[in-house]
C-alpha cells in the first residue's frame, strides 16, 4: 500500500521536495547568521525584515510542495517549485551581497581597496579573454564561414552529432562561458583547445587567475584576519 502511494504520485518529485526542505532550512540557517546573529551588525542597512518574510515564505511553499504532490497535482506541483526555486536563488543572491556588505564593513580601508581591486582584475580576467576566444575561434565576431580554418576550440555541441544542435555556432555567451570556467577552475572545463594559440591563451589566462584569486585575495583574507 505504501509503495503503491509513492509510486502513483512519484518518488523523485518526493526527493525534490525533500531537498527544497533541505535548501530552506539551510538558507534559514544563513538568514539567521546575516539578519539576527553576529554579522547584523555589519550589514549596511536592516534587512531583518526581509529575512524573516523569506523564511516564513520558504517553508509555506515547501509545505504547499508536500500537499501539491500528496494531491497528485503534478501539474501545478512543477509550477510551484519553479517558482520557488526562483525564489530560492533571490533569496542566495540577497545572502551573497550580505557577505560582501559584512567583509567590506569588517575591513580596513586598504583591505577593502585591495578586495575591490581584486574583484575588478577577475571580472576584467575574463571579459577580456572571453573577447580573445571569440575573436580566434571560427566563425569568430563577424559570424563569417572561414571553412577552411580549424577551430580552436571543441566544444560539445561540435565533438559529436547531438539531437536539436544541427548547424550549431558558438555565439559569445558560449565563449564566456569559456572564460568564466577557466578563470576559477584554472583548467579547461567542458570545453577543450586545439590550436597552440588557445592553448597559451587559456595558460595566461590561468596564471592571472592564480595570482589575483590565490595571491591577492589571500593575503587580504589573512589581513582581515589579522585585524580581527
Amino acid at each position: 500500500m505504501t509503495t503503491t502511494f509513492f509510486r502513483d504520485r512519484g518518488p523523485w518529485l518526493a526527493l525534490v521536495i525533500l531537498i527544497m526542505l533541505a535548501i530552506s532550512l539551510g538558507q534559514t540557517a544563513i538568514s539567521y547568521t546575516m539578519a539576527f546573529g553576529e554579522l547584523r551588525a555589519l550589514l549596511p542597512s536592516d534587512r531583518s525584515g526581509i529575512a524573516t518574510s523569506f523564511v516564513i515564505l520558504r517553508f509555506v511553499l515547501v509545505v504547499l510542495m508536500a500537499f501539491l504532490w500528496a494531491l497528485r497535482r503534478k501539474h501545478a506541483l512543477f509550477q510551484l517549485i519553479v517558482i520557488a526555486n526562483a525564489l530560492f536563488t533571490i533569496a542566495l543572491l540577497m545572502q551573497t551581497s550580505s557577505l560582501i556588505s559584512a567583509l567590506f564593513e569588517g575591513a580596513s580601508e586598504a583591505v577593502n581597496a585591495l578586495m575591490l581591486d581584486v574583484v575588478l582584475m577577475a571580472i576584467s580576467n575574463i571579459l577580456i579573454f572571453s573577447v580573445w576566444y571569440w575573436l580566434i575561434d571560427p566563425p569568430g565576431i563577424e559570424n563569417d564561414s572561414r571553412a577552411d580554418e580549424p577551430w580552436d576550440f571543441l566544444f560539445p555541441q561540435r565533438s559529436s552529432p547531438l539531437p536539436h544542435y544541427d548547424g550549431w555556432v558558438p555565439r559569445y555567451a558560449d565563449y564566456l562561458f569559456v572564460a568564466f570556467t577557466t578563470s576559477f577552475a584554472f583548467s579547461p572545463t567542458d570545453t577543450l583547445p586545439l590550436t597552440r594559440r588557445a592553448k597559451m591563451l587559456m595558460l595566461l589566462q590561468a596564471a592571472i587567475s592564480v595570482v589575483t584569486l590565490t595571491g591577492v585575495a589571500g593575503g587580504a583574507i589573512n589581513i582581515l584576519a589579522g585585524a580581527k
